[in-house]
């Protein structure tokens, strides 16, 4: 687990950071093993880093886990949702298409997702764009 100071430092170098298959393939499945997403498609550089797991207070949801995905230009996912979660762009822009509606993210801007909905996020613009995530976990 990165502390916040290394965290700090390590998203300055994100760009000289390059993601090892297994280090993505753990991140990509968190703690304990539960997959966030079932990843259906994704093109380009995309980087994962689980920044905080933890008990929650929210009825249903006994645990939640702070996440951080970041799209290098051009890069492009598309995932079948495990859980809910909340996300929030802090970095660019993302096309989202979730479902049936798709919506430009700005930096600031904030969603939601379902469990078992389909979600493609697309970075079109020339600089990285980072999503936040929170899930809400059941177990």
């Amino acid at each position: 687990m990165h502390t916040v100071k290394n965290l700090h430092i390590n998203l300055k170098r994100r760009g000289a950071m390059v993601a090892g298959l297994a280090g993505a393939s753990a991140l990509f499945m968190g703690n304990g093993g539960s997959a966030w997403a079932q990843q259906i498609e994704e093109k380009g550089k995309v980087e994962r880093k689980v920044l905080k797991p933890m008990e929650s207070m929210i009825p249903g949801f006994p645990k939640v886990r702070l996440r951080e995905v970041t799209y290098q230009p051009g890069a492009s996912t598309k995932v079948k949702m495990q859980n809910a979660m909340v996300c929030q762009c802090t970095q660019g822009t993302l096309e989202v298409s979730q479902d049936d509606k798709t919506f430009t993210a700005k930096t600031g801007d904030i969603w939601t997702c379902k469990a078992g909905m389909i979600e493609a996020n697309a970075n079109k613009g020339n600089t990285p764009a980072t999503m936040r995530v929170i899930d809400l976990l059941t177990a």
